[in-house]
């Protein structure tokens, strides 16, 4: 029996689906305080207070009304008593999943199903429970809760395109909440999207008066910037659901398909049931061993039942069992639904709440099938369900997500092995039915060794079709000699058998290829490049392309980009097993040395083209056998950091799970300069969190100082001033303790940016300063060229401008002596900005517009962004508004491309301008 409670509306309490009759009074201002907080212990003061409405009262005469008040309650609910628990100090109601509406409204909201959520509500919360301070402390917030599920419910209705449906609710719902600006905005946006921009700017008119009479003041800058669009037909803001042909997203699948008739008749079962019930949301998850053929059956039936789903097929691999560790972000997944759907991708919510609103909206009053393929669990699922009852949703997984069952009703699928006869047919429409019938006996005995496992079936059948006049007899001894292997398969444990059919792939590769691939178990990926294979190998890169040939050409890795390597889970936990099991232990240590010199090596001749005057690590040599990429420009040195930046985070994580602590550290160092330009900063921080226990490790001083440095850098570009000043003045204090001039010079420069960009500028511009009397002393042109540089820009804000301007002149020279194009760059920023405020805005507007292609060459986004900002604001009060507009609009499509949170003060100088 189910005890139940209502707090969004009248107070009630329902066991086994009949009503409890509450006291009045007391008991039942002390049952929704006690519901508020469902799960907690609330203190006997607290209750105190509410049940008297904050009027003092004698302590102990109130505990002991209090006890009498419980005792009353309790005997009230009867059978529901037992939700109630008595404390030391207070009282405490536990309340199951879901038997809450409170809990369930949010729940709901957070998974984007915001209809659902407000339909929880049946009027005014506890509006039949007196107690002024609750309703003040605990009824107001939750009334402004409800208004922001509202808010965002009606975000997704707009981008689904129901405009003009909600003209007459935001008409009602700003006369109700006048001076609630966001629905003013959306009330705006449906007019304008429902060809009524007449009514849209008299809305804007209308919030004006109010806000003006009501507050003295103006509308805000998002309601400004939104009204100026609609003066001028914005494109951006026209909105509705594009049109888009019907996504058909479904990858290509095997034509080699046999039997699982109950498991394609369930299906149809399923879905011709939910259609006979009117319509209902319907899932069904398959589970099953790994290579059972979960996904093949998915898309066979999903092909089949193309006729079913006429707005189309959505399909996302959620590489749940993914061996790096990685599997797909809901985000990512519906990114890509959204844009099959049509959603333009400036268009897209950044938050996945708001997405999840906007992709179940789109199809609620549509029939579109959804394949997740190869989840992780439920939780990772549940944000791409789609709420729509036309819709149905199949989820692959070798978890049985029973969370899926519980709460959301998924029916689950659990797949079984191939029998026999479908074993044979598989191997029939894969190699032919003459050679199969040629050799029944060893048809019968592959299939025994296989045991029904398709991935096992399909690995031999690719290995005899590879050798048309490979004997199938010869393929049924070499399973039969490995004895070990084929207790495994009798098992039916698929990891076992799965092994067991690439063991035999395996030992018919020639030596080169078969030791390759046991090496390529011991990469992290996510994938891997013809130089790191031949540095895992010990081999020059052409040899290793032609061993990486066989292994593709044996299905063993996939070549998913010209060049690039990657192997599926199953074959690279396989590998894996094969480099441990080495009775040579060294061998697999060494590949993982030469693999992480390979990283390291060519990192560091990367990032000296980035940053060519920085602070040198040596590392040690690289080992013999491991090949060494040497870009060839700064644009080479930028690509290549591109592509191979995700591989070198979890090189760093591998080098310090192997004991490698010193390429950690140095592998961690090398990327933190692309990591900067690219907007990288949390995960390096994840990265330099792993080196700083590496060098800790190694209780190298050098090392730690580098590693807090590299910290601190990240932390000034998350703007967390704090955690940057610990490491940074931490790195000073090491460095000073080895007497690393050099290095103090550099960290008093960091700190300079550090205070900054905490607005203490004198503080700021008392590091440069010392930085720059540091580098003078060394004789380090570089160096004094970035210390003369910040000096004068903490100069000019402090409006210091003429000394700024001497300053920045030097260091502009200096900059071009030493050929530092990101210097020069950001020199030119710094004249742009002092001759702004020395009022030559012609020649501010020039230094500017030196500085961006030098930024562009460099790579450097977020500088580039700072620069178009300040040439907006500089055309701004040249008062050529047009130019200052677009200079603010690149800027904004940087920082957002960043996800960086100054974005919205760009935004708001051009909705400030409009």
């Amino acid at each position: 029996m189910a005890t139940r409670f209502t707090v969004l509306g009248p107070l009630e309490v329902r066991h086994d689906d009949r009503l409890i009759p509450l006291p009045t009074g007391q008991a039942r201002v002390l049952l929704a305080n006690l519901l508020l907080r469902a799960g907690e212990i609330v203190p006997m003061d607290i209750l105190v207070d509410r049940l008297w409405d904050g009027v003092a009262t004698d302590p102990r005469r109130a505990r002991a009304s209090l006890h009498m008040v419980m005792t009353r309650l309790r005997q009230a609910l009867g059978e529901a008593n037992a939700a109630v628990r008595t404390a030391t100090n207070g009282y405490a109601v536990d309340v199951e999943p879901g038997a809450l509406d409170l809990h369930v409204f949010r729940e709901l909201a957070e998974q984007g199903r915001y209809a659902e959520a407000l339909e929880l509500w049946r009027g005014e919360p506890l509006s039949d429970v007196r107690s002024d301070t609750l309703h003040r402390e605990e009824v107001v917030p939750l009334l402004e809760e409800r208004l922001a599920v509202l808010e965002q419910r009606v975000d997704a209705d707009l981008a689904a395109g129901r405009s003009a449906e909600l003209v007459a609710e935001l008409r009602g719902l700003t006369r109700d909440h006048p001076l609630r600006e966001r629905f003013w905005g959306q009330l705006m946006l449906a007019l304008y999207r429902s060809d009524q921009q007449a009514e849209a700017l008299a809305a804007y008119r209308a919030v004006s008066g109010l806000l003006v009479e009501a507050l003295g003041v103006d509308p805000g800058p998002r309601l400004q910037e939104l009204h100026h669009k609609i003066l001028t037909a914005a494109p951006d803001i026209a909105g509705g659901v594009p049109t888009a042909p019907a996504p058909r997203q479904l990858p290509v699948h095997t034509r080699y398909f046999v039997g699982r008739e109950h498991e394609l008749e369930a299906l149809w079962r399923l879905l011709d049931s939910a259609a006979a019930a009117g319509g209902a949301v319907v899932i069904s998850a398959i589970n099953g061993t790994a290579g059972v053929g979960k996904t093949t059956l998915a898309l066979h039936w999903a092909a089949q039942s193309q006729e079913r789903f006429p707005d189309g097929q959505l399909y996302a691999n959620l590489r749940g069992f993914d061996p790096t560790g990685l599997p797909a972000s809901p985000d990512e997944a519906l990114r890509g639904f959204l844009g099959a759907l049509g959603v333009p991708h400036e268009q897209i919510p950044a938050g996945l709440d708001e997405q999840v609103g906007v992709y179940r909206t789109l199809l609620a009053d549509r029939r579109v099938l959804v394949v997740l393929d190869n989840a992780a669990d439920s939780e990772q699922v549940r944000p791409l369900l789609p709420g729509g009852p036309g819709c149905f949703t199949l989820v692959t997984s070798r978890n049985q997500l029973d969370g899926l069952v519980v709460r959301e009703g998924a029916q689950p699928l659990a797949l079984g092995v191939l029998s026999d006869a479908e074993s044979v047919a598989l191997l029939e429409r894969q190699l032919g039915v003459r050679r199969v019938a040629a050799e029944p006996a060893a048809v019968r005995e592959l299939v025994g060794h296989c045991a029904g496992l398709p991935l096992a079936l399909a690995v031999v059948a690719a290995r005899a079709c590879a050798h048309p006049d490979f004997p199938l007899r010869a393929l049924a001894d070499e399973l039969a000699d490995e004895r070990t292997r084929l207790e495994a398969l009798d098992t039916g444990e698929a990891t076992t058998s799965v092994k067991t059919v690439f063991s035999w792939s395996y030992e018919r590769l020639t030596p080169a290829a078969a030791r390759m691939f046991e090496l390529l178990g011991l990469h992290r990926g996510p994938d891997l490049s013809l130089p790191a294979a031949a540095s895992l190998a010990g081999v020059p890169t052409r040899t290793a392309r032609t061993i990486m040939g066989e292994l593709r050409r044996m299905h063993l890795v996939v070549e998913h980009v010209p060049g690039r390597f990657s192997l599926h889970d199953l074959v690279h936990a396989y590998a894996r097993d094969l480099a441990l099991a080495d009775p040579d232990r060294t061998a697999p240590r060494e590949g993982v040395r030469r693999l992480l010199d390979h990283y390291l090596h060519s990192a560091d001749a990367a990032d000296r083209l980035l940053y060519p005057h920085r602070d040198e690590i040596t590392p040690a040599p690289p080992a013999p056998g491991a090949v060494v990429t040497e870009p060839a420009d700064r644009a080479d040195a930028l690509s290549w950091f591109g592509i191979e930046y995700p591989v070198l985070v979890a090189a760093v994580a591998q080098a310090a799970d192997h004991g490698f602590e010193q390429h950690a550290w140095q592998l961690a160092w090398t990327a933190t300069s692309f990591a900067r330009l690219r907007g990288h900063w949390l995960v390096q921080v994840r990265c330099q969190d792993i080196a700083l226990v590496a060098a800790k490790r190694l209780g190298d001083r050098v090392a730690q100082a580098f590693t807090h440095r590299a910290l601190g850098r990240m932390f000034i570009m998350l703007r967390r001033p704090n955690e940057a000043e610990y490491h940074l003045l931490a790195a000073l204090d090491l460095v000073r303790k080895l007497g690393d001039r050099h290095s103090q010079a550099n960290i008093h420069r960091h700190l300079g940016g550090l205070y900054e960009v905490a607005d203490r500028v004198e503080d700021a511009l008392c590091h440069t300063e010392e930085a720059l009397e540091v580098f003078q002393e060394l004789g380090d042109l570089a160096g004094c060229a970035r210390a003369l540089n910040a000096v004068g820009w903490n100069r000019a804000m402090l409006g210091d401008h003429r000394r700024a301007l001497a300053d920045c002149t030097a260091a502009l020279e200096l900059f071009r002596q030493v050929n530092d194009v990101l210097g020069e760059a950001a020199t030119w920023d710094s004249l742009g900005y002092v001759h702004h405020h020395l009022g030559d805005l012609g020649e501010a507007v020039r230094c500017y517009r030196q500085a961006l292609p030098l930024y562009r060459e460099s790579g450097d986004r977020l500088e580039e962004a700072a620069t178009l900002g300040r040439l907006g604001d500089t055309h701004a009060q040249d008062g050529d508004h047009q130019a200052a507009v677009e200079a603010w609009r690149q800027a904004v499509a940087i920082l957002d491309e960043l996800d960086h949170d100054t974005a919205d003060e760009v935004r708001a100088k051009v909705a400030a301008l409009r």
